[in-house]
C-alpha cells in the first residue's frame, strides 16, 4: 500500500460491507473493503434460500447474492482486500488500519460492517 490517504476503508463483507462499498464506489470515493481471508459473504454464506431480499422474486441462494454483491462491487471500482484487520486507530483523524499481511491503509471515513456472530443461549 503507498502513503495515499484513502476516502473510505469498509471492514466487513456481509451485505452491509458490500452495500457500503457499491454506493462508495459509484460515488468515486474509491473505496477498500477488507473482506477478511476466510470466506467473504458473511453469515449469507452459510443460508440457503434468501426469500425476502428485494428484486429477487424466486429467491435466491445465500452465496449466489454475496458474490453478485461483491461483483457488483468491485465492477463499480471497489478494490478488495482478502485479508483480516489485525488493528485499527480510529481516533485520530486520519484512521489507520493495519491488516494481517502487514499492509497499513490510512483513511478519512471507517465503516465497520463486520456483522453478526451466532451464540448458543444454553437452554
Amino acid at each position: 500500500m503507498s502513503n495515499e490517504i484513502r476516502e473510505l476503508v469498509i471492514v466487513g463483507s456481509g451485505p452491509a460491507g458490500y452495500t457500503a462499498a457499491i454506493y462508495a464506489a459509484r460515488a468515486q470515493l474509491n473505496p477498500v473493503i477488507y473482506e477478511g481471508s476466510v470466506t467473504a459473504g458473511g453469515a449469507l454464506m452459510n443460508t440457503t434460500e434468501v426469500e425476502n431480499f428485494p428484486g429477487f422474486i424466486d429467491g435466491i441462494m445465500g452465496p449466489d447474492l454475496m458474490d453478485n454483491m461483491r461483483k457488483q462491487a468491485k465492477r463499480f471500482g471497489a478494490e478488495l482486500i482478502t485479508d483480516d484487520v489485525v488493528e485499527m486507530d480510529l481516533e485520530s483523524e486520519i484512521k489507520v488500519i493495519k491488516d494481517g499481511s502487514g499492509n497499513t491503509v490510512k483513511a478519512k471515513a471507517v465503516i465497520l460492517a463486520m456483522g453478526s456472530a451466532y451464540r448458543e443461549i444454553g437452554l
